[in-house]
C-alpha cells in the first residue's frame, strides 16, 4: 500500500492512464482505504472532465511577433518616461556608491604617500646614538635636522645649506664616513 503523498505524486499518471499494473493496484487500494484521498481525485477529475469542454482557443499566425512587440513597445515608453524625469541618485546602483568611495580612498592615500617626506636619501641616526657621538667627539657636528634637498636651478636659502654646497666632494666623502664610522662604534657598543 502507498501513502498520501506517493498518491499526490502520482495521481496524474493515474488519470492518463499512464502507470504500471502494480502501482494501478495499490494506488485504487489506497484511494478505497483514504477518504481524503479519494476526495482529492474525484475533484482533479472533475477539473480535468470541465476543461475538455472548454472551445479550442485559436490565435493569428503572428500573435508571437505581435505580442512581442506589444511588449517592446511599453518598456520603450517605460525607459523614455524615466529619461524625461531628469538625473535622480536613486536611478544610480548601489555597487556605484562603494566603487566611488573606494576610489577617492585609493586617491587619498596616494596623495598621502606622496607628501611623506623622503627619508631614504638622508636618514638622522636615532637620538642616543647622536648622543653618544656627541660624548665621544665634541668637535662633531651636530645631526639634529636635514638640510633640505634643492631641486635643480634653486638657491640655497640658509647658511647650512650654503656651508654644505660649498664644501668639495671630498671634504664632504670624509665627513660622511667619519660619521659611519661613529655610528658603527656605537652600535658596537650595544
Amino acid at each position: 500500500m502507498i501513502s498520501c503523498y506517493q498518491f499526490k505524486t502520482i495521481i496524474s499518471r493515474y488519470i492518463d492512464k499512464d502507470i504500471s499494473f502494480q502501482n494501478r493496484k495499490s494506488f485504487e487500494e489506497h484511494m478505497d482505504n483514504c477518504p481524503g484521498c479519494k476526495e482529492l481525485y474525484q475533484l482533479i477529475l472533475g477539473t480535468k472532465i470541465s476543461m475538455n469542454q472548454f472551445s479550442n482557443v485559436t490565435v493569428s499566425d503572428n500573435f508571437l511577433e505581435n505580442l512581442k512587440n506589444k511588449i517592446l513597445t511599453e518598456r520603450n515608453a517605460q525607459i523614455e518616461a524615466s529619461l524625461q524625469k531628469g538625473f535622480s541618485f536613486s536611478r544610480i546602483p548601489s555597487f556605484v556608491y562603494g566603487f566611488a568611495a573606494a576610489l577617492v580612498v585609493v586617491i587619498i592615500g596616494f596623495y598621502l604617500i606622496e607628501l611623506q617626506p623622503s627619508f631614504q636619501s638622508r636618514q638622522m641616526p636615532p637620538q642616543i646614538v647622536q648622543e653618544k657621538i656627541q660624548k665621544s667627539s665634541p668637535g662633531a657636528r651636530q645631526y639634529q635636522s636635514t638640510p633640505p634637498l634643492l631641486s635643480q636651478g634653486q638657491m640655497a636659502a640658509s647658511e647650512s645649506v650654503s656651508d654644505s654646497i660649498g664644501k668639495s666632494d671630498d671634504n664632504l666623502r670624509q665627513s660622511q664616513q667619519d660619521f659611519q664610522n661613529k655610528i658603527k662604534t656605537v652600535k658596537e657598543e650595544y
